[in-house]
Order: C-alpha cells, then structure tokens, then sequence
C-alpha cells in the first residue's frame, strides 16, 4: 500500500515559497471562513486528495464518504485522486498558489517538511476540544509532534514482521526464529548459494529510500539502541555498530541474502517471497494482500520480529491533516476527525487490509481475529517508533544512511565509521531546525 515508498523531496525553492503561510496558519480551530466552498444546496463542499483509487478501487473510499455524509448531512466530500508519486509535489504546488485540498494525505516523511513549509495545519487545538476517549485511541505512532506541535493524525499504520514460507521452513526443519542467534541459524540451514537458494533477499538499495525501515533500523532498536534522541542522531552507538555488524555477517559472511543487495529495494524482495525464491521477508501489514493477489497458492505465516537485548521495529503508515490555507477548515476537521475514528479504520481495514491507528479499532474481532494481523496489533505494545515524523527532511537523510550502511558493506568503513559520517550529517540538517 505504498506506506513506506517516498518521493524526492521537492526544492527548497519550492518550500521557501510556502514558508509565508506558516506564519499566518491560525493556531486554533476556526469556523464560517470566508470564501468556503458550497454547493447549489447550500452544503459546504471539501475535498480530499489520496492515491488509494488504483490500489482498491473505488468502493472502500465511496463507503467512507457515505458513511460520513449521513453523519454529517451539510457538508459534501470531494474525493480527488492522483498517482503517489505525485501527489508530494503537486502539494507544494498547489500551496504555493493557495488552492490547496481541504483534506491532506500525508505520507509520514512529509511531516515535518509540511509543518516547516506552512502547508499543514497544527492540530492540537482542534484535537483537545474532542471527547477524552477520541484523544485517547487516537494517540499513537503517527501522533508526533514536529517542534512541539502536531500537524497530522493516523489514518492507517502498520510496523515490520517477520514473513515465513511454511513449506520451506518444515522442509528444512526450522521453526519460525524469536531470537538473532535463532534467525541467523534458520537463514543458514535455509540457503545455499550454490542452487540459488536464499533466506532472505539482500535489499538496501537508495531508491526508494524505505528499505532501511524494514533492513537496518529495527535491528538498532532490537540491539539496545535509539536512532533519534534530543533532536539529535543516536545511532551512532555500539548498540549501532552491532546491529549493521550483524547485518554485513547475514548479507557478507553467511551469504544468506539474494545478491544484488546495493541496488535491490521492495520490489523486488516482495516479488523473490511472492515466487518462493526467498523463505523470509521483512514487511509490514499492507504486505499480507500484496502477497495474496501475487500468490494465491503461497502458504506463509508471520510472527514479531526477532529479538536481540530488547524487541524492536518500525511504525509506518499514513495520516490525515488539514491544509493550513484551507478555507473550510471546520468541516475538513470534521471530516479529519472522522478517519482518525473507530468506525472508518475498521472499515478501512475490511476493505484494503491496511491496520488501524486507532487503539479502539485495533480490538476490533476482524483484527484480533486474524491470526497475521494480531501479530501487528501485539507488536504496538513495544511502542514502535516512526523516526520520520522528526526528521525535517526526511528522504535526503534516509539516503545519507543507506549510503553509509553500502560503504559499510562494500568495506570503504567501519562500522562505527559509517554511523559517524550519517550522524554528522544528520544533525547538520536537524541543527537548521533546532
């Protein structure tokens, strides 16, 4: 569901054209704007842009719509699609002439860049004025604050799994790992370079740059480490230097992993598991449908990531927001509200299988109940970390690590070399910021 695949960040040219909006942003709620959009009806009409039409189609977004509309009968829901590739761009465009959607989707390494760049509108006033219980089940991974204010709410989410192929793994006599050591010994009883057999497939490549989330960053977590602290990298730690040390001895040392590793993204990891050429994956929720339609007869499970000293994985997802030059900006909460609620994520969920942000929906029968999400909805307990909604520009410091993870694994550093060289210029950009 393209939780994770980015596009380049725009200019700064471009974001230096919309910074004059962040000063005039109001800071609260506002009602009865000038200039809102009505219909011949006297409904007030705001829009939505996503990209979901071409993935699921038509129906999961008019069962959302309609199911709003009859809630809230005077206002109208204009549902804009465009390809995810665009849509970042066509954002800052659109800002800078101020004809902007009402209703933002936000991908989460947009986060911050919107909130510097005045598109988005802070939404801790309007998220205060709702019931207790909406402000509880609607806090979690994507509920981040960007410089103390927070400028978007979930939508769906998701953090990374361990995906199996049943038949391989009791044809070899292995059992689903909990542990690195156990990993590391299943991937070795799982390959042979020689017949083209791997466990996993080697993926680290710089575009797009999401295959460190599912790579590099979790084992920093699960080796004891942190990747951001104090607006400040913290990767750069023997906690760090373990985990790629681990990484370089599954991808270099056992040559578990497909070769092609520098180049290789999630493309073509989904496509070696969906084929059997690969017995792991490292994927989150949106991956059980991707495998499915590639694969109907493919037998896989999943189960939480391995352990090192702690768990640890990543949060990804997408969120909801209100564009700061909106002029209908009380309807669009409405609206934002509720996506952000119970009712529409299980809907959600039915239709595209995309997880919940909501804590309520997370309990929900068809999520408890399927067996493959519940390992999802039980890894939130670890409280994932969504390292993008802190990083200013997110994209380019994506590919600052991954570069230095290649030089790495291409012996042009050290470990602790490479986690410097990132760490510096990190906080080179966050410095701008802080």
């Amino acid at each position: 569901m393209k939780a994770w695949k980015h596009v380049k960040t725009a200019g700064m040219g471009l974001l230096m054209t919309s910074l004059v909006a962040a000063c005039s942003a109001p800071a609260a709620p506002q009602g009865g704007e000038s200039g809102s959009n009505q219909n011949k009806d006297g409904k007030t009409v705001i829009t939505w842009l996503q990209w979901w039409k071409s993935d699921v189609g038509e129906g999961p977004l008019n069962e959302l719509k309609q199911a709003f509309e009859a809630k809230n009968p005077d206002i109208v829901v204009d549902i804009q699609d465009m390809p995810f590739a665009q849509v970042h761009d066509k954002l800052v465009t659109l800002n800078a002439s101020g004809n902007v959607p009402d209703v933002l989707t936000i991908s989460s390494p947009w986060v911050a860049e919107f909130a510097i760049a005045g598109i988005s509108e802070p939404l801790d006033n309007y998220f205060k004025a709702m019931p207790e219980e909406f402000q509880k089940n609607a806090q979690g991974p994507l509920w981040t604050p960007w410089q103390g204010k927070r400028y978007s709410i979930g939508f769906f989410t998701g953090n990374v799994a361990l995906f199996y192929n049943k038949k391989k793994l009791e044809e070899a006599g292995v059992k689903p790992p909990t542990t690195w050591d156990e990993f590391l010994k299943a991937s070795v009883a799982l390959s042979d370079p020689g017949k083209n057999k791997y466990a996993i497939t080697g993926n680290i490549g710089a575009e797009p740059p999401s295959t460190v989330t599912y790579e590099v960053w979790p084992l920093i977590l699960q080796a004891g480490g942190k990747l951001i602290e104090n607006n400040r990298a913290a990767f750069n730690s023997d906690a760090g230097v373990k985990a790629l040390e681990y990484y370089k001895s599954l991808i270099k040392t056992r040559k578990v992993a497909t070769p092609g590793e520098l180049s290789a993204g999630e493309k073509e990891k989904r496509a070696n598991f969906s084929s059997e050429n690969t017995a792991f994956m490292l994927e989150g929720p949106w991956g059980i449908s991707i495998q499915k339609k590639a694969n109907p007869n493919l037998e896989f499970g999943i189960v939480p990531l391995p352990v090192d000293v702690a768990a640890g994985t990543i949060a990804g997802g997408t969120s909801v927001g209100i564009a700061a030059k909106s002029k209908n900006k009380e309807a669009a909460w409405k609206f934002v509200s509720f996506l952000a609620g119970p009712e529409a994520q299980v809907m959600w969920a039915k239709s595209t299988n995309n997880f919940p942000h909501n804590k309520k929906a997370l309990q929900d029968p068809f999520i408890q109940g399927d067996p493959m999400l519940k390992v999802f909805a039980d890894q939130f307990a670890i409280n994932p970390v969504n390292p993008d909604l802190q990083m200013p520009q997110s994209n380019e410091m994506r590919k600052m690590f991954i570069n230095e993870v290649q030089n790495f694994l291409t012996d042009k550093k050290t470990a602790r070399q490479a986690l410097d060289d990132a760490a510096k210029a990190w906080n080179d950009i966050f410095s701008r910021y802080n």
